[in-house]
């Protein structure tokens, strides 16, 4: 007797050492990576990590020169961009991975809800 979608499965089966291993690969990629961002003014410089997480910042000299209020609105928006930036990679990333899925059909938005 034959079961419909046996094949699918084991095609599936197949396939999910190799997709593991890529999972593998792009999660120590993400570990690894960081985005930067940059105030408007370019005198203030966030890094961070995927997490989100700030992990360094500089200043140009010139920016001790800003009052407090301006300083930390530079602060702010270099902060943002930088996070934005690292969940940007992690979309991206992440988009990779489930794209080349086993059973995957394109991108997620062109995939159905059930199989």
């Amino acid at each position: 007797m034959t079961f419909p979608g046996l094949d699918r499965i084991e095609a599936l089966a197949r396939n999910l050492d190799g997709w593991q291993r890529e999972l593998a690969g792009k999660m120590a990629e993400l570990e690894q990576s960081s985005a930067e961002g940059v105030s408007d003014s370019g005198l203030v410089r966030v890094t961070a990590a995927a997490d989100g997480t700030i992990v360094s910042s500089e200043l140009d000299a010139r920016a001790m020169r800003l009052d407090s209020y301006t300083l930390a609105e530079e602060f702010t928006a270099a902060a943002s961009r930088a996070q934005s930036a690292a969940a940007a990679r992690v979309r991206e990333l992440v988009g990779e991975v489930i794209g080349d899925a086993p059973g995957a059909s394109g991108p997620a938005g062109d995939r159905p809800d059930r199989y």
